[in-house]
């Protein structure tokens, strides 16, 4: 077997039709399994893929009980066949040649993972106007997969290919991590001295939150484990990592400074005034640049305050943690 693919979903019945023939479609080009692991949907995607796949004998579903991306992957890997394990999602439409390219890219390039830039889009107008801010340097940083259509070298990308034998050396997934268990991965792949390369072969179209009480639950999550992930494995830790976090102080500094100063303000002021800017850049209407001023925000600060939460969540277990596993040394301080 040269592929298997690892599918993780968990109530996508919204996209799954569409994720799921392009994924049979580009694994069609190549010699693969497909592992289709549910984690508890409750809005039909199970019994969904349940009929689909019956059609389809290197298709097989398993039930995640534990619901969560790391835990599905794990759960399966012992069970796959392929030098090349592929993790992709339910809520991702993949090209006809994406699973054929990646593994020409894997034998000829020589890298260790490879994965592509995710073009964001949307339905609705909202959609529509997350998946522009989102594809944004002033909204996401130099998250390159969701900013840059280049090929270059990178530290994480997304539904990335790897080669088996590099799992097999670093480890799979850290199951105590809900979100950011690829970054977590793919840093782990980098400090182990493997190449990752993002090639714009491997476009894919993600389908992004159409709403901005699901994208701020995203990436407060983003956010949140962050800090666990840079616990974990630091070489990913870039200072722009801290921006979001370090902005969210600031705006709360400045509305305290306010109290006692009028000028206090002035850091607010000139947020507000680039993300009218930067609104106004990736819009066509004016109701669409009114409803990106909301979304930058929502991204910043929900990213922001996550990580702020998570980083003193992991000094407060960091800090029970040393106490108990050393009780007498409260008294060396």
């Amino acid at each position: 077997m040269l592929l298997s693919i690892i599918v993780t979903v968990r109530n996508e019945i919204s996209h799954i039709s569409k994720s799921f023939e392009s994924i049979l479609l580009s694994a069609s080009l190549v010699e693969s399994e497909i592992f289709f692991v549910d984690g508890q949907s409750n809005d039909g995607t199970y019994e969904w893929l349940k009929k689909a796949i019956k059609k389809h004998k290197h298709c097989k579903l398993r039930l995640n009980k534990r619901k969560f991306v790391s835990f599905a992957f794990n759960s399966v890997f012992h069970e796959t066949k392929g030098k090349y394990i592929s993790r992709v999602d339910g809520h991702t439409i993949y090209p006809k040649t994406y699973f054929f390219n990646a593994l020409d890219i894997l034998k000829n390039k020589g890298v260790d993972v490879v994965g592509g830039p995710a073009n964001h889009i949307g339905y609705s107008w909202q959609g529509i106007s997350i998946a522009n801010c989102m594809m944004n340097p002033f909204g996401v940083g130099n998250s390159k997969f969701r900013t840059s259509k280049k090929e270059t070298y990178v530290d994480t990308v997304p539904f990335p290919i790897y080669k088996k034998s590099v799992l097999e050396t670093v480890g799979l997934y850290d199951e105590e991590l809900v979100k950011n268990q690829d970054d977590e991965l793919n840093y782990r792949c980098r400090a182990n001295g493997y190449k990752i390369l993002m090639s714009p072969r491997l476009i894919t179209d993600y389908i992004v939150r159409e709403n901005l009480a699901e994208l701020w639950k995203q990436y407060f999550l983003y956010g949140f484990y962050k800090p666990a992930v840079f616990k974990k494995v630091n070489y990913g830790s870039r200072f722009y990592h801290y921006i979001p976090a370090i902005h969210s102080l600031s705006t709360i500094i400045s509305i305290v400074v306010w109290y006692f100063n009028s000028y206090g303000l002035l850091y607010l002021f000139c947020y507000l005034f680039f993300g009218l800017i930067f609104s106004i850049r990736v819009s066509k209407t004016f109701k669409s640049t009114l409803y990106s001023m909301l979304v930058f925000p929502s991204i910043h600060y929900s990213y922001g305050f996550g990580f702020i939460k998570g980083y003193f969540v992991r000094m407060h277990q960091s800090y029970k943690y040393f106490f108990k596993k050393s009780p007498n040394k409260v008294n060396e301080f």
